[in-house]
Order: structure tokens, then C-alpha cells, then sequence
């Protein structure tokens, strides 16, 4: 139940906002509002979860989170703007459901009748609906098609996490640190559920899912074959993994615990039934004896992921991995509790593996935002700036300043890169990232460039932002004084102007605009070569097919994009550096012309 467009005029602190939503293509990017304490970020989070809520009221009236024929957000005078005569806000969402408001400070026919006047588009519409003798006007077409409304909750999660959500530690609630997992007590009548909106300590409730989810596997998706011992000739049983759907449920769960523990080896347990416990375990042993002996960083981060696993898993729709979820995820104070490794790295990579999920969250920490840059790129999320819900770059919000500086001093490829220009004894290139050292390294083979690679270090920099972030820390004299050349070589898609700092270059490859792929190296690979890869593992490349679009009335025509999937960057590259020839690396030819640059710079 993606959100669309939300319009506040006249509200608390904000004047007039009116923000559509930003997609790309059907697929929503995440949405990110900062700004101070008292700008509003809060109120744009209440008008859309008031909608939420008021839609699962409708699909599900025997259990309403909120008292039947009230709302979730409170309307009163208070909240107008203090010069100001009214209110207003409208959220549109998906399949033209729509819910708004509009409060006047007196009953419309005491008040000036110039308001009228100066509103126009969907404000105007709710002043004419509101009566003469009344104040404020009420309205939504949510409660107009109830089973459609049921049809949107089947196939979305929906879920808001408040900012007073909190899971106390097992080290203060002897109660968790003993809790059990037990069997969910589900409902299955018609007009319930057992799914909630809102979401204040749902760790209970995600353990006993999981208990479920690894009952289901093993008691009911084991797969076995029949065999024969060649030597008896006697039957025997062998056992060939799991499958079905709770075996997908558990899979992607464990690839979120994975992800969270940056432990790729880690599994669920189970204990015995006289300690029914959810325990991360690996190899070598157990993690963490039981799931609430978490930290609360890593209990925050666990709750968000699996909470969107569960409520989707509850709809029925069958999922094979986080790609296939669907659905809607408000949360206020994203970076509550968060360590800031938790901020900057594991946050944005959850909120990567549910690309279908429109994230809406508040934010007061740069190094969140920082990492959701470093994730998506500039444009992969939108940024929006309260009270005026001005859209903004990640470099604009106004928190990052002293918090960023201190973060990226402290960034381990800064300390390495200042590192190894000090102790180099001949120029360095560094590129981006791994893959593009590895690349480059596999080229020099194939096109007889090994000789400019005995001349030159190529090293990886951390990524185009911590290579920025050097590149603008060398202030004059600092560049006249290091002893070799060194390159700083972006990717095409990195906007950067070629230029130089006494022995400092900075250069980016050109783009090959006749390749698929627009971002990264991987545009020096020809469809050809990339079309090869994929009949190989169609996961490596993503392809969205060409489509059209209409736009606040406009058709708009989208070309066929190729991206390199994330999770399969790596693989890529070694399966190309493996398999590739000669002509499918002839693209990095314009690499090497450039080292040869920095080398003829160097001799001269």
C-alpha cells in the first residue's frame, strides 16, 4: 500500500508541503525526512499511518487497533498554525485511495470568506465539502470498497514503528532473558486478524513465528529419496534439504540474521522443549544463546527486518527472498539505539534487501544518511528537509557537518589511503572498489598491459565517496609533497571533473553510452559479453524492460535499464575474470590509456 503524494498546509510548524513520493518505475525509493526537533517530521508520519490505519479498521473490523469510529491522529484547533485560519492535509496512496482532513478555527460560515479564494486543487475541494455549521471536514473513499481494501492488506505489509518502541534487555527482564518460543494463537475468521500496524515490542512475537517457520521446514519440507546401498542392496532414506514455502521464510530470515552479524556461517537453533529458545548459532557454536540477549542496536535492527518478514509471510502470499515483498514500512527515529556501525553500514544494507518495501522513516543522524548515499546513491532515495519538505541532497542536511567529518576520519580506507601514499615507491591508482582492481588486473593480461601494471600500484579506495573525501582533503602544499603520482580514477557514473593538485589526478572513465549497464565499470562490458554472463546466472544482471509512464498527465517513455545486482557484484566478477576473453575486456583498453598518462606525467 505504497504512498503517493502527501499535502500539508498550515499545520503545527509547516506552512505548505506537498511531496509526491518518488518510484522508480512501480519500485518506490526510500524516503528519508530529516530536520530539527519540532519541524514536523513526526506529523507527515501520523497523517500517513492514520491512513493505515484507517484502512485496516475497514479490511478487518472485529480488530481495530484503534477504538471503533475514532482515528488514530488526533484533530483539534491546536494544531493550526498560529496566523493562520485552518488546516489542511490529504495522503494519496495506491489504487486511488485517498484519506484527508481540513480544520477550520471557527465554523465555515464565521469564517472570512477570502480562504475560499485562496485555495485551489484538492484544499479547495475539502473547504466546499465542509458544511456551513461545522469546522472541519473528514474525508476518504478508504471506507468505499472494504473488500478491496482487504485485497491491498493480502498483498502488502504494513507496518509503523513509533518512536517509542523499546524491547527492554535481558540483563534488566529476567522474563526475556527465560521467554520461550510457543505457537502463535491465530484467528481465522473472516472480519480478524492477527497482523498489527503498529509495532511497539513485537520480539515475542517474531521468536514465535520463527519457531513456527523452522517447525514447518523440518517437520514438513524435508526432502528425501528412496536408495539403495550397492553393496546389501538394502533401502535407505537420503536426505536431499528442505523445500517449500517455510523453507523460503527461514532462508531469507537467516539472510537477514547473516547480514546483522556480519557472520555468514550463522543458523537458527531450536532448544529442547524443557527450553523452547531461539538461539543464532554457528559452526563453532552458539552466537547468542537466545535472540533477546541481543544488544539493543542489534534487537532494534532484528525486530524492523523480521517484523517484515512475519506480517508479509501472514498475508498467505507465497516468497522466495526479501525481493519478493511488497508493502509499506513507516518508522519515526530510524536510528533509535543504533551503534553508529549500526547507522552507517547494516541499516541501509536491511532497507537494500526489500526493494519492494517503500520505506518511510525520520532520521536526526548524518552517518544514517551517509550510509543510505553510499548504499543507493544520490538518487537511488530522496531526502526531504522539514518543515518545508524541500527536497535536498544528502550533502545538504544540515546535521552532517562536525558528525560527518568525525565519522570519516575515522573510516578505516582513510587511515589505509593516507597510509599507502606516504610508504609508496611508485605512482598508486585507486579505483573504487574491489571489483575494478580485480578487473583491471585481469585486462592487463588479456590486452598485454602487464607491463603497465609492474609500473604502477592499483589499489581500492573504499568507494567514489571516501575517494571524494581524500581527493578534497589535500589542500595546497600537501600535494607538491608527495613524492609519486597518484590517480584517483572513478567510474563513469561518478560525476567528476578531471583535474590536478600538484601530484595528485583525478580522472573518470569515460562513459560507453552503446553498453547496457550505466553505472559502475561494468559499462566497459559490451550487452554481448554481459548477455553471456547471464545465460550463465541470470541473477548477476537486472533488467527492467522498457515502459511507459504517465506522469502528472505526461506519458513518459522509460528505456530498458541494466543494472549489476549488489549481492551478485562479486560474482560477477570473478565468473568475467574467469571466463572472459580478450574482446570482451577490449573496453578497459581506455584504462590503461590513462595509467599510461599518469606514468608518462610521472617520467617527464
Amino acid at each position: 500500500m505504497y504512498t503517493k503524494r502527501v499535502q500539508i498546509h498550515h499545520y503545527g510548524p509547516i506552512d505548505r508541503l506537498d511531496i509526491d513520493f518518488p518510484f522508480e518505475g512501480d519500485v518506490p525509493k526510500p524516503v528519508v525526512l530529516v530536520g530539527e526537533n519540532g519541524s514536523g517530521k513526526s506529523i507527515v508520519l501520523s497523517h500517513i499511518v492514520n491512513g493505515l490505519m484507517s484502512a485496516q479498521s475497514i479490511a478487518y473490523p472485529e480488530t481495530p487497533e484503534v477504538e471503533t469510529g475514532r482515528v488514530y491522529k488526533l484533530r483539534d484547533n491546536a494544531y493550526i498554525k498560529s496566523w493562520a485560519h485552518y488546516y489542511f492535509a490529504r495522503v494519496d496512496f495506491e489504487e486511488g485511495l485517498f484519506i484527508g482532513e481540513m480544520r477550520a478555527r471557527r465554523v465555515k460560515r464565521e469564517t472570512s470568506p477570502l480562504i475560499k479564494w485562496l485555495l485551489a486543487g484538492d484544499a479547495k475541494d475539502a473547504w466546499d465539502g465542509m458544511e456551513d455549521a461545522e469546522n472541519e471536514h473528514y474525508f476518504t473513499n478508504i471506507v468505499e470498497d472494504s473488500a478491496g481494501i482487504k485485497g491491498v492488506f493480502s498483498k502488502n505489509c504494513v507496518l509503523y514503528f513509533p518512536p517509542n518502541r523499546f524491547e527492554e534487555p535481558a540483563w534488566l527482564n529476567q522474563e526475556n532473558l527465560n521467554a520461550k518460543a510457543q505457537y502463535m494463537d491465530m484467528k481465522h475468521i473472516e472480519e480478524y486478524t492477527d497482523r498489527k500496524v503498529i509495532n511497539y515490542s513485537p520480539l515475542h512475537d517474531n521468536q514465535n513465528w520463527l519457531f513456527e517457520v523452522i517447525y514447518d521446514r523440518n517437520v514438513f519440507e524435508i526432502q528425501t529419496r528412496r536408495s539403495h546401498y550397492s553393496d546389501s542392496g538394502l533401502p535407505a532414506t537420503v536426505f536431499e534439504g528442505y523445500s517449500g514455502n517455510a523453507t523460503s521464510a527461514y532462508n531469507t530470515a537467516l539472510n537477514i540474521v547473516q547480514t546483522l552479524t556480519r557472520a555468514p556461517n550463522t543458523r537458527f537453533g531450536i532448544g529442547t522443549r524443557h527450553n523452547r529458545v531461539v538461539s543464532i548459532e554457528s559452526e563453532t557454536g552458539q552466537i547468542v544463546p537466545n535472540i533477546f540477549q541481543l544488544s539493543s542496536g542489534e534487537t532494534a535492527l532484528l525486530n524492523l527486518s523480521l517484523s517484515i518478514l512475519r506480517d508479509f509471510d501472514l498475508t498467505g502470499t507465497p516468497f522466495a527472498s526479501t525481493s519478493d515483498i511488497r508493502g509499506i514500512v513507516v518508522v519515526d527515529e530510524i536510528d533509535l539505539h543504533l551503534h553508529s556501525i549500526h547507522q552507517h553500514e547494516i541499516l541501509p544494507a536491511l532497507i537494500r534487501m526489500f526493494p519492494k518495501v517503500q520505506f518511510v522513516v525520520t532520521t536526526h543522524s548524518p552517518l544514517f544518511v551517509l550510509g543510505m548515499n553510499k548504499v543507493f546513491g544520490e538518487d537511488g532515495f530522496a531526502v526531504y528537509r522539514l518543515p518545508e519538505g524541500q527536497q535536498i541532497s544528502p550533502e545538504e542536511f544540515s546535521e552532517f557537518g562536525d558528525a560527518y567529518q568525525a565519522f570519516t576520519n575515522t573510516v578505516m580506507y582513510s587511515r589505509a589511503i593516507q597510509t599507502a601514499i606516504e610508504q609508496a615507491q611508485k605512482p598508486i591508482a585507486f579505483v573504487e572498489g574491489a571489483t575494478d582492481e580485480k578487473y583491471i588486473t585481469r585486462a592487463s593480461g588479456l590486452l598485454g598491459k602487464e607491463a603497465v601494471l609492474e609500473q604502477i600500484i592499483v589499489q581500492a579506495g573504499g568507494g567514489s565517496d571516501n575517494l571524494k573525501k581524500i581527493w578534497n582533503n589535500f589542500r595546497s602544499p600537501l600535494p607538491d609533497l608527495i613524492p609519486q603520482k597518484v590517480l584517483f580514477l572513478f567510474d563513469c557514473d561518478t560525476q567528476r571533473n578531471d583535474s590536478n593538485k600538484g601530484n595528485l589526478y583525478q580522472r573518470t572513465i569515460p562513459m560507453r553510452n552503446d553498453n547496457p549497464v550505466k553505472k559502475g565499470i561494468e559499462n566497459l562490458f559490451s550487452k554481448g559479453t554481459l548477455e553471456g554472463a547471464r545465460q550463465y546466472k541470470p541473477a548477476f544482471i537486472n533488467v527492467t524492460g522498457e515502459h511507459r509512464d504517465t506522469v502528472r498527465g505526461t506519458h513518459v517513455t522509460t528505456p530498458e535499464t541494466w543494472t549489476v545486482d549488489d549481492d551478485e557484484k562479486m560474482n560477477l566478477c570473478n565468473w568475467l575474470c574467469k571466463n572472459g576473453s580478450q574482446y570482451d575486456f577490449q573496453g578497459f583498453a581506455v584504462i590503461f590509456d590513462l595509467l599510461e598518462e599518469l606514468l608518462e606525467e610521472d617520467s617527464a
